[in-house]
């Protein structure tokens, strides 16, 4: 007979692919029926395969990849299914959006929204808030000469400081200074005490004063916020 020339290797395979395409497309055409998009997204990927056939032999080719099909289109006689976008493709997209989102996310610069009169005053999450005045400089409780028309310094409370001058711990501890009226924030060092602060109110050279209140201190500015890096 005709069909014992054809491999029995190359049968299995086609009976394979024959069961899987009613099982396909029953699912879709249920669906179709109610109205509704196919619900089994995994059935429409079954294998559906290439047949090929000669004078002498007969070939089972299936195809590279499974694909998720979503669109159903009707004409007059026959049904069809358009595969959606792949998910590799979908996933570059969102991975994409992710790290566009991250970059701005990261590019904003958050500043401290109060300041406390009695806190620790270390780091921006514990910032404290006070007056700003201005000294003249010379060498202070930290050991050092400050030159007040050059050196960005600033002299902390008696209290906050404690009762240590030379080798006192805040001493040359860097410091941030934040004017939340105008956004200006600059970076300074503690250089010496201060005797006549009161709670988280600071001294400042005439330069770091200057700069902080942008030209506008009048000896005195209110609400500056500043904590210890």
């Amino acid at each position: 007979m005709a069909l014992s020339k054809i491999n029995i290797l190359m049968v299995v395979p086609l009976i394979s692919w024959v069961a899987a395409v009613p099982a396909a497309y029953d699912v879709v055409w249920a669906d179709w029926m109610t109205g509704a998009m196919p619900s089994n997204t995994a059935a429409c990927a079954a294998p559906f395969a290439t047949l090929v056939t000669s004078s002498t032999s007969l070939s089972y080719s299936p195809v590279a990849a499974a694909v998720t099909y979503q669109t159903l289109a009707l004409s007059s006689d026959s049904l069809s299914l358009a595969p959606s976008a792949t998910a590799s493709s979908a996933f570059s997209t969102s991975a994409s959006t992710v790290q566009s989102v991250a970059s701005v996310a990261a590019a904003i610069s958050v500043q401290p929204q109060n300041g406390s009169t009695t806190g620790s005053c270390e780091g921006a999450s514990d910032s404290c808030v006070g007056d700003v005045t201005h000294w003249d400089g010379g060498v202070g409780a930290c050991g050092w000469a400050v030159d007040t028309n050059s050196d960005y310094e600033i002299a902390l409370p008696y209290a906050f400081m404690g009762s240590q001058s030379n080798g006192n711990p805040y001493c040359g501890r860097s410091v941030t200074l934040h004017n939340p009226t105008s956004g200006t924030t600059v970076q300074a060092t503690v250089g010496d005490k201060c005797e006549g602060c009161t709670d988280r109110s600071i001294d400042c050279t005439d330069i770091l004063f200057n700069a902080i209140t942008d030209g506008e201190g009048d000896g005195r500015m209110h609400g500056i916020q500043w904590w210890l890096n």
